[in-house]
């Protein structure tokens, strides 16, 4: 018997593994999360990724990936935390850039749709002292 690839396969890891995280926060008194999660999920899906993205690879191939990320998202916004949930596009390993566009509406024309990992952490580690996206869950792209 052939091993399924990961992406084809239903998890529910990173919604066990939230569900424990904000648990344990809240038995803590640790009030501050920040997590990540991807662009395309909840009400960032009106954002308009090229057509193979759109209609293969996120219905087909992340379905099982999309609805863990959904099922993440719900445990930490009916949680009592403190928290902003990161959607960044599509990322890649390239160097940090400094410079990447956050909070941006589904329409906006002119995105580059991916962003590197180093942007994706540099955007998350601000988001510790910063309460602009306190409760919401802001995108991440050039």
């Amino acid at each position: 018997m052939r091993a399924r690839a990961p992406a084809f396969v239903r998890t529910t890891i990173r919604f066990d593994g939230t569900r424990q995280i904000v648990r344990a926060m809240e038995n803590a008194g640790v009030r501050r999360l920040v997590c990540q999660s991807s662009l395309g999920i909840g009400d960032s899906r009106d954002v308009r990724p090229p057509f193979f993205v759109r209609h293969i690879v996120i219905p087909v191939m992340l379905r099982h990936a999309f609805a863990d990320h959904e099922n993440q998202e719900r445990v930490i916004k009916q949680s009592r935390l403190d928290w902003t949930i990161v959607r960044p596009a599509t990322m890649t390993n390239g160097s940090s850039t400094g410079t990447y566009r956050h909070g941006f509406a589904a329409a906006d024309k002119g995105l580059k749709i991916k962003i590197s990992r180093a942007d994706v952490a540099d955007f998350m580690v601000k988001q510790l002292l910063d309460d602009t996206y306190l409760h919401h869950t802001p995108a991440v792209s050039w």
